[in-house]
This record gives C-alpha cells, sequence and structure tokens, in this order.
C-alpha cells in the first residue's frame, strides 16, 4: 500500500517537459510512493477514465508549472510583458486537486506569469525554481520537509486472511464464524458510520445468480448497524457462519438485532456443496464506497470450507 502522488506538468513535445517530470516520478517511486504522471489524452472519454480517475484516486498533488510562450499585451502595438504563460491543463488539474482538497506541492519555473490562473485564488506558495535538470532533487527534498507519508491511501480496503474465522457457540448451537477486514489505510482520518452489504451471489457450477435486497451485516461483536474505524485500523465483519451440525449451509451474516423476518434468514443462506462467488460492499460517511468479491467452496465438512478474495 503506498500513497499515489499525481504529477502535473506541461509535456511539450519540443523540450524535456515529460522526460523531468518522469524523472521526477523515479525518485518519488525510490520514496516509497506511488506516482502517476499526468500524460496527455487525445480524446474526452481519454481524459475522464485516465486523467480524472488518477486524480480522483490519489492522496497528493505535485503541480509543475514550467514556462511557455513569451506574453504580450496589446496596446498601440504589442508590449511584451517580460513573462511568460504556464501550462493551462496543469492549471485545470490543481483546479480540481485544490476542490478536492488534496496536499498540494507547487513549483513554478522563474519567469512564468505570477498569480495567474488558479494560482491567483489559492494559497499554492509556489516554489520558484531555474535549473530544470535539478528539479527532481529539489522536489524529493521538499517531500522530505514536508513529511509526507508514503504509507497510507485516502480509501478504505477489504482484506482477508486465512485464520480469519472464530468457533462460537450461538444460542447453543455451537459453529464457526468467518469474517473478513474492512481497513481504513488512511493516515488521520476516521471512517464512521461504516455499513455493509451482499449485493450478489453467484452460483459457479449452474452460472445463475441471486441479487439479494440489501439488509444490514453485523460486526463482530457488536450489536450497532455501523461501526467507526480508526485510521490505520481494521474492523471484523461476520461474512457468514456454518453450524457443525449443517457444514453445507452458510448463513450470511445478517444482523439479527435488527431483522424480525424469517424469510431475509432464509434468503441469506447458501445451501449445498459447491463453489460460490459473494460481492460485498461497504459504505462510510468519509470514503468512497468499496466492494470486494470472495470465493466460497463449501464441502461435505466443516473443514472443507474454503474462502478466499478474487483479485
Amino acid at each position: 500500500m503506498r500513497a499515489r502522488v499525481f504529477i502535473s506538468c506541461g509535456q511539450s513535445k519540443e523540450t524535456e517537459e515529460l522526460t523531468i517530470a518522469n524523472q521526477i516520478a523515479e525518485k518519488l517511486d525510490e520514496m516509497g510512493f506511488e506516482p502517476y504522471v499526468a500524460v496527455g489524452e487525445q480524446s474526452l472519454k481519454g481524459v475522464k477514465d485516465n486523467i480524472f480517475k488518477r486524480l480522483e484516486n490519489s492522496e497528493y498533488f505535485l503541480f509543475i508549472d514550467f514556462k511557455r510562450e513569451r506574453l504580450f499585451k496589446e496596446d498601440d502595438n504589442f508590449v511584451d510583458t517580460g513573462a511568460h504563460r504556464g501550462s493551462i491543463f496543469s492549471h485545470q488539474e490543481l483546479a480540481i486537486a485544490t476542490f478536492k482538497d488534496y496536499e498540494v506541492l507547487a513549483f513554478q519555473e522563474e519567469g512564468v506569469k505570477k498569480d495567474d490562473g488558479i494560482l491567483r485564488f489559492i494559497q499554492a506558495n509556489c516554489i520558484p525554481f531555474s535549473d530544470r535538470k535539478g528539479l527532481p532533487a529539489i522536489v524529493a527534498d521538499r517531500v522530505r520537509e514536508r513529511k509526507w507519508d508514503s504509507n497510507w491511501r485516502n480509501e478504505l480496503l477489504i482484506r482477508r486472511e486465512n485464520s480469519d474465522f472464530k468457533d462460537a457457540i450461538n444460542v447453543n448451537v455451537p459453529g464457526r464464524y468467518y469474517h473478513i477486514r474492512v481497513v481504513n489505510s488512511h493516515k488521520d482520518r476516521i471512517a464512521r458510520n461504516c455499513i455493509a452489504y451482499v449485493e450478489l451471489i453467484k452460483n459457479i457450477s449452474n452460472r445463475t445468480a441471486r441479487r439479494l435486497e440489501l439488509i444490514e451485516l453485523k460486526w463482530k461483536g457488536i450489536s450497532t448497524v455501523g461501526v467507526s474505524i480508526a485510521p490505520k485500523s481494521f474492523r471484523y465483519l461476520d461474512a457468514f457462519h456454518v453450524n457443525y451440525s449443517n457444514p453445507t449451509t452458510a448463513n450470511l451474516g445478517l444482523n439479527p438485532f435488527i431483522v424480525d423476518w424469517q424469510g431475509y434468514v432464509q434468503d441469506y443462506q447458501i445451501i449445498g456443496q459447491g463453489d460460490y462467488e459473494i460481492d460485498f460492499v461497504v459504505f462510510s460517511d468519509d470514503f468512497s464506497p468499496i466492494r470486494a468479491r470472495f470465493r466460497l467452496h463449501i464441502g461435505a465438512q466443516t473443514q472443507d470450507i474454503e474462502f478466499t478474495q478474487v483479485v
């Protein structure tokens, strides 16, 4: 898990801009980050599917304003302003990053017009530079000074280890409870009111699928519908349980404290030996929804059960 850095800069083919951007990306990669250089796209779909998606899923934003054409103002004659324009597209990306409230490091080549574009309205405090070849080292130094943390992400994750189960007795019925982990990978933000559902069950053998009416699942050991998850921590979700007396039926983890209709209990059962896929989703007040698919194998005995995440 590495924090993602969106590198926004000009990409003039007539200069070394893209080469320098890639060198900066290499520096950040060595420091443990996952860098992305915003490449030029030739279509609206490419911008939406690649650049905007990467921008939305980044933790940090790096803005590099290379100087471009000389700026003139029109009077009786064209008058040289002594300044250059910067990259228009990079300014647009900076505007989106500002709206998303990302932590920004901004660098501006000497000679670019000051307080132009979105820079006029935000406190970016651009760091000036004149030596393009030395820029990667300067960026790395400033990232260290800002104490950017490479070991986090602004998202929830769903994970599971083979040991994530518990043998327990519920209403005098012994069984095994299988859990999945919902991980808050943010460095300092709490994930509040996390609520989980099963969206789809697919029988792999006969290729049939059931899309369930959404009923809240239960979190391990508590009765509330939603939970808070501390930064860089996780909570267990009850995926399903199997009674030892009936090992060929998996009972999905409905929250029994809110369900008062037996029909839901029956709907949330997977009955019979075979292979299945289960789609889980978790919503939170503070993060985007996160989805994960798991493969479930039911055999003749409890020890035959396999429950693994589909990558």
